[in-house]
């Protein structure tokens, strides 16, 4: 499980970029006394980046001689297609990513596939997490971390408001922009669907879905209500999941959606890996 590895530091737009840029010339980098100066961060601060690539899975670990750091597939993909996260295809997918590892950022992956509650404040939400912890781990785990947590993830997904704002403030998360946390009043937050998303997200995030857990198929329930798919990660409804698979089939995307009285299924056929499509997918002349 992991908690607090964040440092209490939402991801900056060019920390990925920056942190992208120095593994691929040095597996080393962050063992390097200067590394967090060639950042232009604090110590901390490098501490997180490294931490926020690690949980995007942008940055893999390899343990040899020593320890080195290299970028997987889909971090070398980003590197040279999207390297400041300005599509909502690359940060959909590095959310996707983010969100469904419960080892890495545990308190993420519980908030999008585990709570239920669609509206909360910041109390009620930590204290829902304090009691998750408590039920699923056997080893303690700092309140104070917990907590630290729920305000890192609110800041990661909730947009600035720029009124009256620190210049720290008005530094923005690449993943406001997904549109899937909303505030209702000055207390309370509510979840919303994902805004500007693209099929090829759908397709890409289905793909990685079904090579993770050896399946190639579905059902619209499990589409809706299974953590790590659509219903959980990107807060569809369930009309809005049928609407989808509907337009991926008709937009010729390899999938069969079969209806029947009880139980509708989606089947997604073997044409591409993950890695293919999201290289595919970059490659396509107009990528949202």
């Amino acid at each position: 499980m992991g908690f607090g590895q964040h440092q209490s530091f939402y991801l900056r737009p060019q920390w990925l970029y920056k942190g992208m840029r120095e593994i691929y010339d040095n597996p080393r980098f962050f063992y390097e006394d200067d590394h967090f100066e060639k950042l232009g961060v604090g110590k901390n601060m490098a501490k997180s980046v490294r931490y926020w690539m690690t949980a995007t899975k942008i940055l893999d670990e390899v343990k040899k001689t020593k320890i080195e750091h290299y970028l997987t597939d889909k971090g070398s993909i980003v590197l040279k297609k999207d390297p400041h996260l300005q599509k909502n295809f690359t940060k959909g997918l590095l959310h996707y990513l983010l969100v469904t590892d419960i080892n890495v950022a545990t308190t993420w992956y519980w908030f999008f596939n585990v709570y239920n509650e669609e509206v909360f404040d910041k109390a009620s939400l930590s204290k829902e997490l304090e009691n998750w912890v408590e039920e699923k781990f056997k080893r303690k785990v700092s309140i104070n971390s917990q907590r630290r947590d729920i305000d890192c993830l609110i800041a990661t997904y909730l947009p600035k408001n720029f009124k009256d704002a620190t210049p720290e403030d008005v530094i923005r998360s690449p993943f406001e922009e997904l549109g899937l946390l909303a505030q209702t009043i000055k207390t309370n937050y509510t979840k919303m669907t994902i805004s500007n998303f693209s099929l090829n997200l759908i397709y890409t995030v289905l793909l990685i879905y079904m090579e993770k857990h050896d399946k190639n198929e579905l059902s619209i329930n499990e589409l809706v209500y299974s953590p790590e798919l659509l219903g959980r990660v990107f807060q569809f409804s369930q009309s809005e999941i049928v609407e989808i698979v509907e337009n991926l089939v008709k937009e010729g995307f390899p999938v069969v959606f079969t209806r029947t009285n009880r139980l509708d299924i989606v089947r997604i056929q073997n044409k591409y890996t993950s890695i293919d499509f999201i290289n595919k997918s970059f490659a396509e002349e107009v990528l949202i």
